[in-house]
């Protein structure tokens, strides 16, 4: 009684997830699929099993499309009209380190609004290109395949490539999202994106060899044209569909993804700034504190050098120089000290002390003096003596050359001639005594005497040997 009945979708088979609905549908369409390759069916066979394959792909699809636009537009968008692409460009300097620093975060975002876009482009262009396969597969078999020539055949290649293209593209979308948790989620989607893309170009060149049994070659480059006939339709296809949405979308995803952090970027960077502000104002606060203690140090340094210049001024401490210069034997700048004391401090304790050490100052330099004269008469005295002495002997001729030579050596031609009287002979440089005043103590012969000047100073002497010896 049941046979006929086909039960309707209840709350709970709605209720089921994407990934239920996936197997399901893709069970169906193995089913399909496997339809087609059996002889004894009637073509209305691959009608329904491509039908059901294109139910699949609208249930898989349909999900991550919800995903990518409600991730966005859940949130409220913000107000204002402004062009964003125009303030990005007049700020693109300043912007940069924002989207350097929420690179990752922007591009986990904006994935799944790309998704979503981009979903319904994917879905009909499969669609469309279903029917593009199948003219293509009877064309390519036209040409290099004409064995396999027959409708069946193009429209199992067609809904098998239709299959191939849809399970990769579920497995990326998979991919992608799974990857927008990792650390490095754009690095890790492109080598899964690339890995996926080269397996699913091998996967459609094994179908088309294994069911029209041509080269690799040539099997290659009719791939390759499908797809640039697919790119062509996708393009056609996607210029009205996203040229409708992009904009909203964009706008949406600005709003809600981008201006909440950049404003949230600009409120940290005011309160950094006022921070650092703060901080200057501190650091200035300091600076003029600083400042201040230097100035008062540098008042109580100029008040301790004036209290120490006054100090070394005082009566005390000049007398106290005065003492220490006496008692160096600095007699006469004491005495000198102690007459400028007297009119300098007139009223000063130390007046009677002063006059006391002023006193015993002149004393003791007049006994200096006496004592100075008396040995300079003495000296005078001696030296009188000595010349006295040294011309009796030089009369006498009992002088040696060397007792004459330090008598003269250093004396003028005047102190010569007052020591030893007119030369016998003179030149230039040379005076000669022939009187034999010199004697010879290794001979015991007295010989005269040679006096040699340079510059007027006597620089040596020597025997006369012209003045005879005896």
């Amino acid at each position: 009684m049941t046979r006929g009945y086909v039960p309707c979708p209840g709350p709970n088979r709605d209720a089921k997830s994407p990934l239920a609905r996936s197997v399901a549908a893709f069970r169906l369409a193995m089913q399909a699929i496997c339809s087609l390759c059996r002889p004894s069916r009637k073509a209305g066979i691959v009608g329904l099993g491509t039908v059901v394959l294109i139910l699949w792909l609208a249930a898989t699809s349909l999900p991550l499309l919800a995903d990518g636009t409600n991730a966005v537009s859940a949130q409220p968008a913000a107000a204002g009209g402004e062009d964003f692409g125009q303030y990005l460009a007049d700020h693109q300097d300043d912007l940069a380190p924002f989207f350097m620093k929420n690179a990752g975060d922007l591009f986990k975002l904006a994935v799944p609004l790309a998704m979503g876009m981009t979903g319904w482009v994917i879905l009909l262009t499969m669609l469309v290109g279903w029917g593009i396969d199948v003219l293509m597969g009877r064309g390519f078999a036209f040409f290099f395949a004409p064995a396999f020539t027959d409708l069946k055949r193009a429209v199992i290649y067609a809904t098998g490539r239709l299959f191939l293209s849809f399970a990769y593209t579920f497995l990326m979308g998979l991919a992608i999202i799974f990857s927008l948790g990792l650390a490095h989620a754009g690095i890790v989607i492109t080598l899964v994106i690339l890995l996926l893309l080269v397996v699913a170009f091998a996967a459609q060149i094994v179908w088309i060899l294994y069911l029209y049994r041509t080269d690799f070659p040539v099997s290659a480059l009719f791939y390759i044209a499908i797809i640039v006939v697919h790119f062509i339709v996708g393009v056609l296809i996607a210029n009205p569909i996203m040229g409708s949405r992009a904009s909203g979308t964009v706008t949406a995803f600005v709003d809600a993804a981008i201006t909440p952090r950049l404003q949230a970027e600009i409120e940290s960077t005011k309160q950094e700034l006022s921070t650092v502000q703060t901080a200057r104002d501190a650091s200035q606060a300091k600076a003029a504190d600083f400042q201040n203690q230097i100035a008062r140090a540098q008042a109580e340094e100029e008040r301790l050098r004036k209290e120490i210049e006054e100090k070394k001024n005082s009566d005390i401490c000049v007398f106290s120089q005065i003492i220490q210069a006496r008692a160096r034997g600095e007699l006469d700048s004491a005495r000198d000290q102690l007459t400028a004391f007297l009119p300098r401090f007139p009223s000063s304790s130390l007046n009677t002390q002063a006059r006391t050490q002023l006193a015993e100052v002149n004393s003791q330099i007049a006994v200096e003096e006496a004592q100075k004269k008396q040995e300079e008469a003495d000296a005078a005295r001696a030296a009188a003596q000595a010349r006295a002495d040294l011309l009796a002997r030089a009369g006498k001729g009992e002088v040696t050359l060397s007792e004459m030579r330090q008598a003269l050596i250093g004396k003028t031609r005047a102190q010569v001639s007052n020591l030893l009287g007119q030369p016998s002979e003179t030149a230039s440089d040379t005076w000669g005594y022939r009187q034999q005043m010199i004697l010879n103590p290794l001979t015991n012969e007295k010989h005269g005497l040679k006096v040699y000047f340079s510059v007027g100073i006597v620089q040596s002497v020597d025997y006369d040997m012209n003045g005879g010896t005896q």
